[in-house]
Order: C-alpha cells, then sequence, then structure tokens
C-alpha cells in the first residue's frame, strides 16, 4: 500500500442485489468520487437463515457463494462505470447484518445503506438493519431508497440539517457545513419547535417569547460554522410545528437531510428520526456524537456523502 492509499478514506456499502442496495451502490459511488476515497462494498449472509422454515437447513458455503457473487456482480457494475478497480474491496461477512456493518464501520468514513420503505403501510416499517446501524454505527450512515429517492440525488443543489440544542444536533449540523462546503451547494438550516399545551393558555405572549428563544438558539449555533465555512450560502427554516411533519416536508426540497440521532436505551433510535426515515422523500444521512465511544468528532470523522 503507497502513502497516498493509506491517507484514503473508505465508503462502506451494504450490498444484497435489491433494487434499494443497487442504488445505495450508486450513492455510494458518488460519495467516494467526490471524496476521492476507496468503496468497500459489502454482503452480509444472515446466519439466522440457515435454519429455515420446514425444517429446510441451509448449506453455509452455498450461502456464502452467493454473497460472494453479490459483491463481485457489484464490483462489476461499478468499474463498468469507471470506478477505478485498485480501489475498490469486497467482503462478504456471516453474521446479523447490523452487526457485521456496525463492525465494518469501525474503519470507514461513511456507510451507505439502502432503506427499505415502499407506499401505505409498508413504510412504516423501515428496515431493521437501517434502524440498528443508524443507532451503533461508528462513522455517519446515509439511507437511501429507491422507492422513495428513485431519481439521481443532487439536481436541487441543496442539501438540509435537523438542528436542535443537543449535542446529536451539533454533530449533524458540523457535518452538513463540512459536506455543503465540499459539494459547492446550499445548506438549508431546520428547527422545529412548540411549546407545551397548557403554555398556550397562558396567553400567545408565552408563545412569542418560546419562539424568539428558538430563532436566537440556532443563529447562536449557526454563527461559528459561518465563520468557519463562509462558502455555504445558508437559510434557515424555524417553524413551530411537530418535527416529524416538518422534515418530511422539507425532504421534497432537499437532496440530503443531515439529522442528528438520538438513542433511548434498550428502543435504539428515537421516534422523531424513525418517523422522518419511513416517510422522507430524500436520503438520509444520520449522525450521532460519539465521544462515549471514540472521543469528540473532529471534521474528518464527520464528512458526509454525495449526490449519485
Amino acid at each position: 500500500m503507497t502513502e497516498s492509499d493509506s491517507r484514503r478514506g473508505v465508503v462502506l456499502v451494504g450490498v444484497d442485489g435489491s433494487p434499494d442496495a443497487d442504488r445505495a451502490l450508486r450513492y455510494a459511488v458518488g460519495a467516494a468520487e467526490l471524496r476521492g476515497d476507496d468503496l468497500l462494498i459489502a454482503h452480509v449472509v444472515d446466519d439466522a437463515i440457515l435454519a429455515g422454515a420446514w425444517g429446510v437447513v441451509y448449506d453455509p458455503s452455498v450461502l456464502h457463494e452467493a454473497g460472494m457473487q453479490v459483491v463481485s456482480e457489484a464490483s462489476d457494475a461499478v468499474q463498468a462505470e469507471g470506478f477505478p478497480a485498485e480501489r475498490i474491496r469486497t467482503e462478504v461477512v456471516m453474521g446479523n447484518a447490523t452487526a457485521a456493518l456496525t463492525k465494518l464501520s469501525r474503519t470507514a468514513d461513511l456507510l451507505v445503506v439502502g432503506r427499505r420503505s415502499l407506499s401505505g403501510l409498508e413504510r412504516i416499517f423501515v428496515g431493521s438493519t437501517s434502524v440498528g446501524v443508524a443507532a451503533t454505527a461508528h462513522c455517519p450512515v446515509v439511507m437511501i431508497s429507491a422507492a422513495s429517492s428513485p431519481a439521481s440525488t443532487g439536481r436541487l443543489q441543496r442539501i438540509g440539517v435537523g438542528v436542535d440544542a443537543t449535542a446529536n444536533g451539533a454533530a449533524a449540523l458540523a457535518a452538513a457545513f463540512a459536506e455543503a462546503s465540499l459539494r459547492k451547494v446550499g445548506l438549508e438550516v431546520i428547527h422545529v419547535w412548540d411549546v407545551p399545551g397548557p403554555v398556550h393558555r397562558t396567553g400567545e405572549h408565552a408563545v412569542d417569547v418560546a419562539g424568539q428563544a428558538a430563532i436566537g438558539g440556532v443563529q447562536a449555533l449557526l454563527q461559528p460554522l459561518q465563520q468557519r465555512y463562509p462558502d455555504v450560502s445558508v437559510t434557515t427554516h424555524v417553524v413551530q410545528g411537530h418535527p416529524v411533519k416538518e422534515m418530511v416536508a422539507r425532504s421534497k426540497e432537499l437532496d440530503l437531510l443531515w439529522l442528528g440521532v438520538h438513542t433511548t436505551a434498550g428502543f435504539g433510535v428515537g421516534g422523531v428520526v424513525r418517523g422522518v426515515m419511513a416517510h422522507a422523500e430524500c436520503p438520509l444521512a444520520l449522525i450521532r456524537d460519539r465521544a462515549e465511544d471514540t472521543g469528540p468528532l473532529d471534521e474528518e470523522e464527520i464528512r458526509g456523502g454525495q449526490p449519485s
């Protein structure tokens, strides 16, 4: 490995031959091309399926061989589009998909996964792997669905970020600024606030005060990052309402939406993020404040993805 190879980052993508995984692969290639990173194409053979229905037992070697075919076809497709073969690695792992991708993410700068989400009631049930890696990955996670994002992303030239006053919100905001600068696109900063029901009954003044506090809080968060990234054109969307409803509505106008992930002991990803995951109409980039895992985030750790 040359010195330049060792300096390159890694974009990790999970594939399984499905349309959503193919969409994730195209997105991951775009991210790697923009950033000059290597591409790691991974397929996880879920060992839970070894004992199938009606007493059928599958041979692990057969499943591993099938997985090798999946990653080989993905690699061939990427090379056919011009991505350098020497910057592609493939991996087939046996085990739980969430656990395997989480382990691989330790050496990755970005993880891209297909987000299974179709229509109607099916949209409520976001894939367990997507939810799992959002809560456990050691790098930012981009989720993209062939159903919710069928066209090429990047045409709107705008990404968004949902912010709040938490460490996870700050991590998402920093990551979104860094990516907007990298892509040379505009950034929309979204903050949704509300007050408890009883406060409404105290009069409009209390609600106005809460609204002004929200605007001031967002501006305070933005100031240092706007100084660091003067090239990024920023608009703000500070609105009273329900965060899931507002984020989903704004997702129609964005190429990518960054969100900070709040994890709850025993429950994984919080309800707001799960709600947006189920209904967003653009790819989502999810990031945790991982200070408890590996120390504070730095700019190298929070670099984002690229339109596909």
